[in-house]
């Protein structure tokens, strides 16, 4: 007895069963890891809220050296060495981020982001920097990338100061500088030494991650309702139904 064509019925095609098992989870996969992605950005972003409010503690005196914790260092900068970081862009404007080496008064060395610098477009001349000559007092938080540069190849680096450099790696600058703190300090506005400061906690938003997840969720649920209406005769069924209601009003 041949089935009613109002019922429900599966007929496969394995083209169309083929996409949905390789897309179908990668689709998902992706979904699920920007919504991680807006989980570990909504976590670093209530620990920059929390850290901010803390009064600034003596750099000496830290042992964990967490990201974004607030705090004062007395010593000097060394007035030749010290990096331009290359192709920072900040509002149209080409510069560089400049990173100094700081001597603790224990002799420790910290590496201080002092901020943005504007440059040379034509990248012909590198620019002044000024060095605050002296023993100092500095100021701002704390802050260790922990994400690896990208890069399309091995970086020359110059063995003359200042160095003119794409990124800066502290694990690799542990060989020349032993007494290097394994973090970095991002200057506070106010501090002396301070550039033009523009800080960014988190480069994407956790709400715009999220936006990411639904695009990839409703990416697999169009996925799911085509493999649906091409493997079985749904389309058809909901057809006659909506038919047989029109002509039975």
């Amino acid at each position: 007895m041949a089935a009613s064509p109002s019922r429900f019925q599966w007929q496969f095609d394995w083209k169309s069963v083929l996409a949905i098992v390789l897309i179908l989870p990668i689709l998902l996969t992706l979904g699920f890891w920007q919504l991680g992605r807006a989980d570990d950005k909504a976590a670093l972003l209530a620990d920059f809220e929390q850290r901010r409010t803390l009064a600034p503690v003596a750099i000496g005196d830290v042992e964990g050296y967490e990201n974004y914790l607030p705090v004062y260092a007395v010593g000097e900068f060394d007035p030749q060495q010290y990096w331009l970081l290359d192709n920072r862009i900040s509002h149209g404007r080409f510069g560089y981020e400049i990173m100094a080496v700081f001597t603790l008064a224990d002799g420790r060395k910290l590496l201080v982001n002092r901020g943005w610098l504007a440059g040379d477009p034509s990248r012909q001349i590198l620019p002044r920097v000024e060095i605050p000559v002296g023993q100092v007092k500095i100021s701002g938080e704390l802050y260790r990338n922990s994400e690896k540069a990208f890069s399309l190849g091995v970086e020359q680096v110059a063995d003359t100061w200042p160095r003119r450099q794409q990124w800066l790696d502290l694990d690799d600058l542990a060989a020349e500088f032993p007494a290097l703190l394994p973090t970095t300090l991002r200057l506070a506005e106010d501090s002396i030494g301070a550039m033009e400061i523009e800080r960014m906690v988190v480069n994407v938003a956790p709400a715009k991650h999220i936006g990411y997840a639904v695009q990839w969720f409703a990416m697999a649920l169009a996925l799911g309702l085509i493999f649906i209406l091409r493997n079985s005769n749904l389309g058809d069924v909901l057809k006659r139904r909506k038919s047989k209601e029109s002509k039975e009003q």
